[in-house]
């Protein structure tokens, strides 16, 4: 009676702070074994000594170094900057106060996994790259490329009703705007080291336990066919279906899942839905057998531009990110075979998510619309996405439109952006009318803030990438300190693999890495959380982190891979990592609210993930 009670009591608890992380995604592996969390002593004088009090006298102890710098930096900046750091401070220890309060009257569950009996060694479906790393191109090397696409639509979509996953809990659609899909490509540069696979996903997030799943199911082919490296991102569209189990029916299964922890039964109610992951599963290996039959020699060529200053947006101070578009252009050498574009920024497709409860995969199919007319493949692999939005400013028009209608718009006007990069004026008006005019530039020209995509076009350069491909993955275990992540993590309601140590109370989860360089053209770190921009630039934002930039560490040409073979969450500099509090802006004077970080594995993430980078590539390099 007493763990039942006890469960009435964590089910309220647990589902008012569940609320603010219900745009979260995380899940949990089914597990038949009996829970691994003992019954402990601990009582709260044990939470609040648990509790990381440091970052206060912190404070106290860096008032007079901060005051120190007054000559370079106005009063003002440093008052509003030092007011927000106490705040944020002190949220930190509130949370995690209620957190850990929470947690500790949540009766265990079948969720969670023995830290102590856990071998990553023995942990299955891992594949790790190359072997050898090459300094330059072989003799003889040259690019091969394969492409496919297919539908990750259940079949039965549109009768059966499935639940969103990005904006809202147990928002049920049976409705799509365009459909979801996974795009895969697969290449290498004709050395024989192997063949690399990146397939996307119309998805807000999917578990690196889900992953290893995918790879199971082509794991012969992949044995038989030299696929070295398989890596599953997603777009992170905010209006597909729920693939992390944290939107479906979260009540009832938090419900349900507490009251078996406390009749100590085992079979859990996970939030994915397994329809919909056998679906991912199937539909994504056919992706990679396809993509493997489509492979064609051909060159690479790179181009970027910056689109920071008219089409993205940092919602969070100081404003620090990437705000190129990469475009790596395809071109087999038969050329009855089609060109394939491959673009990646920082951005979240999350606009086709407001004020609908209809599925679609946001701004992606619209640009792919356009490249497809022009006779090209198209993969959008998510960048550097820290806090970064679209800004819809220039694609708008000025026109009365949808949210809906914004993400298609939007995506129109990348499209035609990537076909024009190296073009002219003139060539891009050309193009523009030649695929579509989708944004009515015949119709709207002159009107009042219309805006011509090409007026005022000003072309970049393109270069040809040498056939040199080097991948190395890794895979290591990563603490989940924020206190909700792990009573999500317990509860058992989504797809990750979560450890628990019974010795300290600590939380983990499996994660994974990778560094791929792209001949000389590009370093691209691949990441399994979301990136705060200045880990990779530097400046404003890294102070007092334990690391450089990565571009200060490994060069200009470094960029991002984001949510890729997992999804972490948040990656934010230790020192400025809040979970709900607020940045002073400098440039607007004013305080920016910043809880994304209640979407976070912790504090200490972003010093983790950045030391298992550099570990990676100093074993390589």
């Amino acid at each position: 009676m007493k763990k039942v009670l006890l469960s009435v009591i964590s089910v309220i608890l647990c589902l008012s702070l569940m609320i603010p992380v219900g745009v979260t995604a995380f899940a949990e592996v089914p597990s038949e074994d009996t829970a691994i969390v003992e019954d402990t002593n601990v009582n709260f004088g044990d939470i609040l000594a648990d509790v990381d009090l440091s970052g206060i006298g912190d404070l106290a102890a860096g008032l007079g170094d901060k005051f120190e710098s007054l000559s370079s930096t106005s009063f003002k900046v440093l008052f509003m900057n030092f007011l927000a750091k106490i705040v944020n401070t002190l949220s930190n220890v509130l949370i995690t106060i209620i957190g850990k309060v929470l947690n500790l009257v949540i009766p265990a569950t079948p969720a969670l996994n023995s830290y102590a009996d856990f071998n990553l060694d023995e942990y299955g479906n891992f594949l790790p790259g190359m072997e050898e790393f090459l300094d330059e191109p072989a003799q003889g090397a040259q690019w091969h490329l394969g492409y496919a696409q297919e539908s990750i639509l259940p079949d039965d979509f549109g009768e059966v009703p499935y639940t969103m996953g990005g904006y809202g809990l147990m928002a049920e659609t049976t409705e799509t705007f365009d459909g979801l899909w996974v795009r895969t490509i697969i290449m290498n540069d004709g050395t024989g080291r192997g063949n690399v696979a990146f397939c996307v996903l119309d998805a807000i997030g999917i578990a690196n336990a889900d992953v290893r799943l995918i790879r199971e199911a082509v794991a012969d082919f992949a044995k038989a066919n030299n696929i070295v490296s398989i890596n599953v991102g997603v777009t992170h569209t905010h209006s597909g279906i729920d693939l992390q189990g944290v939107w479906d029916n979260t009540v009832g299964n938090v419900l349900s899942n507490i009251t078996i922890g406390a009749l100590g039964l085992t079979e859990l109610k996970s939030g994915v839905d397994r329809k919909f992951l056998q679906t991912i599963i199937d539909q994504t290996a056919k992706s990679i057998k396809d993509a493997y039959a489509d492979m064609e020699a051909g060159t690479l060529e790179l181009a970027t531009m910056d689109i920071g200053d008219d089409y993205l947006r940092d919602r969070t101070a100081p404003y620090n990110y990437d705000g190129n578009m990469y475009r790596l252009e395809f071109t087999p050498d038969d050329k009855n075979e089609e060109p394939t574009i491959i673009t990646t920024f920082g951005v979240h497709p999350e606009n086709s998510g407001f004020g609908h409860t209809v599925i679609s995969a946001d701004f992606i199919p619209y640009t792919e619309k356009v490249l497809n007319d022009a006779g090209y493949n198209f993969i959008f692999i998510q960048g550097a996405v820290g806090t970064i939005t679209y800004d819809r400013h220039y694609s708008n028009d000025g026109l009365d439109l949808s949210r809906y209608e914004e993400a298609v718009r939007y995506g129109y006007e990348i499209g035609y952006m990537l076909l024009g990069m190296t073009k002219t004026e003139e060539e891009c008006k050309a193009i523009n009318f030649a695929y579509g005019d989708y944004l009515g530039v015949a119709e709207y020209e002159g009107q009042e803030n219309y805006t011509v995509w090409y007026e005022g076009w000003t072309p970049v350069t393109e270069k040809e990438v040498e056939p040199l491909l080097n991948i190395k993955n890794k895979q290591y275990v990563i603490e989940v300190s924020n206190v909700l992540l792990d009573i999500i993590g317990k509860v058992g309601i989504t797809d990750y693999f979560f450890l628990y140590d019974n010795a300290t109370g600590k939380y983990y989860e499996v994660t994974e890495c990778a560094y791929m360089e792209i001949g000389d053209a590009l370093k691209v770190l691949i990441s399994p959380g979301e990136h705060y921009g200045e880990i990779l630039n530097g400046g404003k934002g890294l102070e007092g982190f334990e690391y450089d930039s990565y571009r200060d560490m490994f060069g200009e040409n470094v960029i991002i891979f984001d949510l890729m073979n997992d999804a972490i969450g948040y990656i934010e500099p230790d020192p400025e990592f809040v979970m709900a509090g607020m940045k002073y802006s400098e440039e607007n004077d004013e305080y920016d609210t910043d809880t994304w970080c209640l979407i976070s594995f912790g504090e200490h993430t972003a010093s983790k993930v950045a030391g298992e980078f550099v570990s990676l590539v100093e074993s390589v390099r």
